[in-house]
């Protein structure tokens, strides 16, 4: 799998919303996209295969994304999303890795995320990140709960 990851910039807000659409069952708007990626000290990477930006379901293109934010030496994992073709193959770990890297080299000490309670593909993700489940938001995505997950990182 020969996948490159590109900045998310403003102009990618349609392709996001379209990527997160297909891996949640609330899609965010691409209005909400481009929201978060105008905050103050954010940031996203877009995994391609193949070089192509077009929206598809399947290889090559648009594999997923991770969008997260530094602000007062802590970084927050915002959205992070792999799509079904490319799940299981590494992808979701590179993402949260670049996210973790660029973070610490903005000098954050800590991350923090949450995940829906009910997603062990994303627990587990997260469990070998290196994150550990430090709360629970009752009803945070609608009627489900969310685990809420830091991370040290100071620590490799």
């Amino acid at each position: 799998m020969s996948i490159e990851l590109i900045p998310a910039a403003l102009v990618h807000a349609e392709l996001l919303a379209g990527m997160h659409a297909i891996c949640f069952a609330e899609p965010w708007s691409a209005g909400s996209m481009a929201e978060i990626l105008s905050m103050p000290g954010a940031a996203g990477v877009i995994a391609v295969e193949g070089g192509s930006l077009l929206p598809s379901t399947e290889p090559p293109g648009p594999a997923g994304y991770v969008l997260w934010r530094v602000t007062a030496g802590e970084a927050e994992i915002l959205s992070i999303a792999v799509l079904p073709p490319w799940r299981q193959a590494g992808l979701g770990s590179r993402l949260v890795r670049t996210a973790i890297d660029d973070s610490r080299a903005r000098q954050a000490d800590k991350m923090f995320l949450e995940v829906a309670a009910n997603n062990p593909s994303g627990l587990a993700l997260y469990d070998r990140m290196g994150f550990r489940r430090v709360g629970l938001r009752k009803k945070y995505y609608g009627d489900l709960d969310a685990v809420v997950m830091r991370r040290d990182l100071d620590a490799p």
